[in-house]
Protein backbone atom coordinates (compact mmCIF):
# COMPACT_ATOMS: atom_id res chain seq x y z
CA UNK A 1 0.00 0.00 0.00
CA UNK A 2 1.40 3.48 -0.83
CA UNK A 3 2.07 6.26 1.63
CA UNK A 4 -0.54 8.26 0.00
CA UNK A 5 -3.61 5.70 -0.04
CA UNK A 6 -2.74 5.20 3.80
CA UNK A 7 -2.58 8.96 4.50
CA UNK A 8 -5.73 9.23 2.70
CA UNK A 9 -7.41 6.17 5.06
CA UNK A 10 -6.02 7.96 8.29
CA UNK A 11 -7.66 11.07 7.04
CA UNK A 12 -11.08 8.93 6.88
CA UNK A 13 -10.95 7.64 9.98
CA UNK A 14 -9.55 10.81 11.85
CA UNK A 15 -12.84 12.31 9.85
CA UNK A 16 -15.54 9.96 10.38
CA UNK A 17 -13.99 9.42 14.12
CA UNK A 18 -14.59 13.69 14.63
CA UNK A 19 -18.12 12.56 13.08
CA UNK A 20 -19.32 10.64 15.17
CA UNK A 21 -18.24 12.31 18.36
CA UNK A 22 -20.15 15.27 17.30
CA UNK A 23 -23.35 13.29 16.46
CA UNK A 24 -22.63 12.10 20.25
CA UNK A 25 -22.29 15.24 21.52
CA UNK A 26 -25.41 16.87 19.61
CA UNK A 27 -27.72 13.78 21.01
CA UNK A 28 -26.34 14.61 24.31
CA UNK A 29 -27.35 18.26 24.39
CA UNK A 30 -30.88 17.53 22.66
CA UNK A 31 -31.89 14.87 25.19
CA UNK A 32 -30.95 17.54 27.88
CA UNK A 33 -32.94 20.03 26.27
CA UNK A 34 -36.34 17.73 25.87
CA UNK A 35 -35.69 16.92 29.62
CA UNK A 36 -35.61 20.36 31.11
CA UNK A 37 -38.80 21.35 28.72
CA UNK A 38 -40.92 18.53 29.74
CA UNK A 39 -39.55 19.00 33.23
CA UNK A 40 -40.55 22.78 32.97
CA UNK A 41 -44.12 22.08 31.43
CA UNK A 42 -44.46 19.73 34.33
CA UNK A 43 -44.24 22.04 36.55
CA UNK A 44 -46.27 24.68 35.26
CA UNK A 45 -49.16 22.03 34.98
CA UNK A 46 -48.35 21.40 38.58
CA UNK A 47 -49.20 25.25 39.84
CA UNK A 48 -45.11 25.57 40.67
CA UNK A 49 -44.16 29.23 39.89
CA UNK A 50 -40.98 30.73 38.89
CA UNK A 51 -39.39 32.87 41.89
CA UNK A 52 -36.08 34.51 40.74
CA UNK A 53 -35.14 35.07 36.78
CA UNK A 54 -32.41 37.95 37.27
CA UNK A 55 -31.12 37.07 33.87
CA UNK A 56 -34.28 36.71 32.16
CA UNK A 57 -33.70 33.03 31.19
CA UNK A 58 -37.40 31.69 31.65
CA UNK A 59 -38.42 32.06 28.18
CA UNK A 60 -34.83 30.35 26.84
CA UNK A 61 -35.76 26.90 29.17
CA UNK A 62 -35.13 24.03 27.21
CA UNK A 63 -33.18 25.28 24.41
CA UNK A 64 -28.76 25.54 24.30
CA UNK A 65 -27.72 29.22 24.48
CA UNK A 66 -24.22 30.19 24.68
CA UNK A 67 -23.64 32.16 28.10
CA UNK A 68 -21.07 34.34 29.22
CA UNK A 69 -20.51 33.97 33.07
CA UNK A 70 -18.57 34.13 35.77
CA UNK A 71 -16.54 31.65 37.98
CA UNK A 72 -16.49 32.95 41.16
CA UNK A 73 -15.64 29.96 43.08
CA UNK A 74 -14.88 26.03 43.31
CA UNK A 75 -16.85 24.31 45.92
CA UNK A 76 -14.52 21.82 47.83
CA UNK A 77 -16.67 19.12 46.09
CA UNK A 78 -15.53 20.76 42.44
CA UNK A 79 -18.90 22.39 41.64
CA UNK A 80 -18.08 26.08 39.36
CA UNK A 81 -20.02 28.92 41.61
CA UNK A 82 -21.32 30.50 38.43
CA UNK A 83 -22.99 34.11 37.59
CA UNK A 84 -24.83 34.69 34.96
CA UNK A 85 -22.56 38.34 33.22
CA UNK A 86 -24.63 41.54 34.78
CA UNK A 87 -26.08 39.19 37.85
CA UNK A 88 -22.87 38.63 39.82
CA UNK A 89 -24.06 41.44 42.43
CA UNK A 90 -26.75 39.09 43.57
CA UNK A 91 -25.88 36.56 45.72
CA UNK A 92 -28.79 34.37 45.33
CA UNK A 93 -28.42 34.54 41.11
CA UNK A 94 -25.65 31.83 41.36
CA UNK A 95 -25.51 28.09 39.29
CA UNK A 96 -23.75 25.48 40.47
CA UNK A 97 -22.29 23.13 37.72
CA UNK A 98 -20.20 20.51 37.90
CA UNK A 99 -16.40 21.24 36.82
CA UNK A 100 -16.00 18.09 35.11
CA UNK A 101 -18.88 18.14 32.88
CA UNK A 102 -17.58 21.93 32.24
CA UNK A 103 -14.39 20.57 31.05
CA UNK A 104 -16.25 17.63 29.23
CA UNK A 105 -18.68 19.83 27.42
CA UNK A 106 -16.98 23.39 27.30
CA UNK A 107 -13.31 22.49 26.82
CA UNK A 108 -12.34 24.41 29.44
CA UNK A 109 -11.31 24.68 33.05
CA UNK A 110 -12.76 27.48 34.48
CA UNK A 111 -10.37 29.22 36.88
CA UNK A 112 -12.06 31.06 39.90
CA UNK A 113 -12.30 35.47 39.08
CA UNK A 114 -12.58 34.29 35.33
CA UNK A 115 -15.53 34.91 32.71
CA UNK A 116 -16.09 32.52 29.91
CA UNK A 117 -18.91 32.32 27.30
CA UNK A 118 -20.12 28.31 27.25
CA UNK A 119 -23.15 26.50 25.67
CA UNK A 120 -25.01 25.78 28.40
CA UNK A 121 -29.37 24.44 28.47
CA UNK A 122 -31.50 26.78 30.09
CA UNK A 123 -33.46 24.17 32.11
CA UNK A 124 -35.22 24.61 35.64
CA UNK A 125 -34.27 23.43 39.27
CA UNK A 126 -36.85 23.44 42.18
CA UNK A 127 -35.90 25.32 44.68
CA UNK A 128 -39.66 25.64 47.31
CA UNK A 129 -42.66 23.99 47.69
CA UNK A 130 -44.10 25.45 44.54
CA UNK A 131 -41.66 26.79 43.26
CA UNK A 132 -38.67 27.13 40.58
CA UNK A 133 -35.71 29.14 39.08
CA UNK A 134 -34.00 28.63 35.88
CA UNK A 135 -31.09 26.55 35.98
CA UNK A 136 -27.78 25.74 33.78
CA UNK A 137 -27.11 22.56 32.47
CA UNK A 138 -24.97 20.54 30.93
CA UNK A 139 -25.64 17.00 29.63
CA UNK A 140 -24.86 14.24 32.59
CA UNK A 141 -23.56 11.86 30.00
Amino acid sequence: MNISRVKLMESTLLTNAAHVEDRETMDAYIYEQEKQKRLHEELIAEGYKIVDDPASLESLVGTTQDIEVLCEMWTPRLLCKLFVKGTEHLDHSFHLVPLHQIVKWQYQVPEPGTTFTGKFIVGVRRVGEKQFVPALRLPLK
